[in-house]
């Protein structure tokens, strides 16, 4: 716990990519770009090392929903190739887009709540 708030609601302030100290301020200026200091308590959020670890943790959430139904269930190989691999494409590529901001929100609140900044 820190600041008085707890590890879950930092991850839902996250989530919802607000401030994770206040939950009042956006947290991100962009779709993805973090504010350097929230506008509402003034915590430095810039200083939190939100790079690789939302990518990767994307990467596997939409692998798992997208791809292992695609072996799972035997209605996939009953489409040609040409319409099959441009529908799992888009439907990775729009997954990802949409649910990497969100991810990165929570990894976000996650590495304020644990206070693990940037090695300067």
């Amino acid at each position: 716990m820190r600041d008085g708030v707890r590890v879950g609601k930092a991850l839902w302030r996250g989530l919802q990519r607000k401030c994770p100290c206040c939950g009042a301020a956006p947290a991100f200026r962009g779709y993805l770009k973090v504010v350097d200091a929230c506008s509402s308590c003034q915590t430095p959020l810039s200083i939190y090392p939100t790079d690789d670890g939302p990518a990767y943790i994307t990467i596997i959430l939409v692998g798992h929903v997208i791809i292992a139904p695609a072996f799972m269930f035997g209605f996939f190989y009953a489409y040609p190739p040409q319409v099959l691999m441009p529908v799992m494409v888009g439907a990775i590529g729009g997954l990802t887009l949409l649910a990497l901001p969100y991810i990165k929100g929570a990894f976000l609140g996650l590495m304020w709540n644990l206070g693990l900044k940037q090695a300067r």
